[in-house]
């Protein structure tokens, strides 16, 4: 049996107590030193010196007093999270147009930014992410005071997120293309790149509908499916950083012993482009629905269709629902969360489909996790990226390492 013995010297002690200091304070800010001390065990000595650090590079920044209360005594000095010291870029690569923002270190969103990919044109799409991520950065340097941090990028891709590869985005045309290092090699910041839907999870856990859950997945259900899985608080990639590929779950046993290069079997069926073939096939045998007057025909008149009562439109989603409970009992059976959340583009039709799972896996599963929409909507892979490089560079910064102005 081995044992891993972790060691540092003063240096990192240090660095690793401030990074501890900086992720407390900007959870539950304001807060006193003295209270900052018995949360984490530190000597109150450590934490007054420590905090002072943080306050000359602008992260930190008193906030009011605290009374003093029953015991008299001087009050104390509140301690607050500056949101407003730094700015990160977030891009999120996932739709058309793409998204992106300049945003603070509290999440807020500071500018907006759309970009017209070039769909398979690896080359073109690299010249308009460029082109981008240049607007980002003159915006930030507009904003005196608070510089860029870094760079988080969500792709429509399996990532390798060492490396910031991508490994294969056919939307983008990049196949094992190490994003991360091609942007590095052009701006001087650190850039972190992960999958969109890893990112949507962090989003959630951190802003959003799973912020008090420490073990959830986020279901995102677009052009594709896929989930991202937080385990005791943080992002489960898996061996092959493949984990949460719930595309490719067999929804029969004709599935068996095909391959799969494009869409998985399930998102084939379930997707929305699975959702909106099936509708056209049931056209040709249905003259009654709804669905006839519509065109183009897509998934948001099908919802539109069903809450009106259409029986067509009511199978089709029946149909749906029968997939995707298959997708979320896999999910409940072999990670056990405490919560499952609905996101991406079929989210918008969680009150046509989150009561019929909830009913067809009610009593079939030991456990069954509360079912919920996702709450951040577009913004939810940017606030992820944002969540990413805050958890990716803390230490750095709160080593000191930042050139602050």
């Amino acid at each position: 049996m081995s044992t891993e013995y972790v060691t540092g010297d003063s240096q990192q002690i240090r660095r690793l107590n401030q990074e501890a200091i900086l992720r407390l304070v900007q959870q539950r800010g304001p807060i006193s030193r003295t209270d900052i001390a018995e949360h984490l065990g530190l000597n109150p000595s450590t934490v007054n010196r420590l905090v002072e650090q943080l306050a000359e590079s602008h992260l930190l920044c008193m906030d009011g007093e605290q009374s003093a209360g029953r015991q008299g005594g001087r009050p104390a000095r509140l301690v607050r999270f500056n949101g407003d010291a730094a700015c990160i870029a977030a891009v999120d690569l996932s739709n058309v147009p793409w998204r992106a923002a300049l945003v603070n270190l509290n999440g807020d969103i500071v500018e907006r930014f759309h970009a017209v990919p070039q769909p398979g044109d690896a080359d073109a799409n690299l010249a308009v992410l460029t082109h981008l991520v240049d607007r980002i950065i003159a915006a930030g340097e507009r904003r005196v005071g608070s510089p860029l941090w870094g760079v988080g990028i969500g792709a429509p891709s399996i990532v390798l997120s060492q490396t910031g590869t991508v490994v294969w985005a056919a939307s983008l045309g990049w196949r094992n293309f190490q994003l991360k290092a091609w942007m590095e090699a052009r701006w001087p910041m650190p850039v972190f790149v992960e999958n969109d839907v890893n990112l949507l999870a962090m989003g959630e856990s951190w802003l959003g509908a799973g912020q008090r859950a420490g073990n959830l997945a986020v279901m995102a259900v677009g052009t594709g499916i896929g989930a991202g899985i937080i385990l005791n608080g943080n992002l489960y990639r898996g061996t092959s950083e493949a984990a949460g590929e719930i595309g490719y779950i067999p929804p029969s046993v004709s599935a068996l012993g095909r391959s799969y290069t494009g869409y998985g079997p399930l998102e084939a069926l379930a997707a929305m482009p699975g959702l909106v073939s099936r509708a056209q096939a049931a056209l040709l045998q249905d003259v009654t629905t709804l669905l006839h007057a519509v065109e183009p025909l897509d998934a948001d008149a099908i919802y539109a269709a069903a809450r009106h009562g259409d029986a067509l439109a009511s199978e089709l989603l029946g149909e749906t629902v029968d997939y995707l409970s298959l997708a979320v009992a896999a999910i409940a059976i072999v990670l056990n969360p405490e919560l499952i959340l609905l996101g991406g583009e079929m989210a918008r039709a969680s009150d046509l489909l989150l009561s019929p799972i909830r009913q067809r896996l009610s009593g079939l599963l030991p456990v069954l996790p509360r079912l919920e929409p996702a709450q951040l909507g577009e913004d939810g892979v940017i606030l992820g990226a944002v969540a990413l490089v805050l958890q990716s560079t803390y230490s750095d910064v709160a080593g000191l390492q930042v050139a602050w102005p």
